[in-house]
């Protein structure tokens, strides 16, 4: 998305290095001296963060800003704390003390701007977009090279087909983070998706949606994966 969008000018190539720790040990002191011989430049993302995965997360988030690494952390517990509760919770108190910046929404329109702030020194403590949502028709799309994919167990392609609901579930937080209103991407972002995927030799997928059975393009979806497997 951001070497498409050049974020940082034309002048500047954005190195990306994706890591899952459900699936692979996470360097921590080669990626420290990576940014060190670098002069620190650059941001170290944990993405996705849920409750119970936050307490390791601020385990690898204190030794990078130790080592003078900048730092974010989004994902549901940041999202779903800086919507339900009326104030910062105290772990997130801890994290903004730390210098380690919280981002809560979704990132499609905004992390082109928290890269330029990044490689600018002025990362702001929070980053709060849960009341600008993004549209995810024509997005840009979760695509991942086949090097991370094929670390999963049987390589599988994962990605969102819809995000919100308009329901209000007590068991569920979903409306909390990904909001009331059902956002789906076009049948033609799957088949780009599946297709893409194919190519690269993935050939399972765990396609995810907050409420399949509102998605207006549920049924050209399922024609065109049946068709992508044919």
């Amino acid at each position: 998305m951001t070497h498409a969008n050049r974020a940082l000018g034309h002048d500047v190539e954005i190195a990306v290095e994706a890591r899952d720790e459900t699936n692979a040990r996470i360097p921590i002191r080669r990626i420290i001296r990576r940014f060190r011989s670098n002069g620190n430049a650059g941001l170290v993302c944990l993405v996705g963060v849920q409750t119970n995965q936050f307490p390791r997360a601020m385990d690898m988030a204190r030794e990078r800003r130790a080592a003078g690494i900048k730092v974010a952390i989004g994902g549901f517990h940041v999202s779903g704390s800086l919507a339900m509760l009326p104030e910062l919770s105290l772990e997130l108190r801890e994290a903004v003390e730390l210098g380690i910046t919280l981002f809560a929404g979704e990132a499609e329109n905004h992390f082109g701007d928290i890269l330029r702030a990044a490689s600018e020194d002025r990362l702001a403590p929070i980053y709060n977009f849960m009341s600008d949502l993004p549209e995810l028709g024509q997005r840009p799309l979760p695509f991942m090279p086949r090097r991370y994919v094929r670390r999963y167990a049987g390589a599988m392609g994962c990605f969102d087909a819809g995000r919100g609901c308009p329901f209000s579930c007590s068991f569920c937080t979903i409306t909390n983070v990904q909001g009331r209103k059902s956002r789906f991407r076009t049948a033609d972002d799957i088949e780009q998706l599946i297709r893409g995927n194919l190519a690269q030799g993935t050939k399972s997928f765990f396609i995810s949606d907050d409420d399949f059975a509102r998605n207006r393009n549920w049924e050209p979806i399922f024609d065109r994966i049946i068709a992508s497997e044919e």
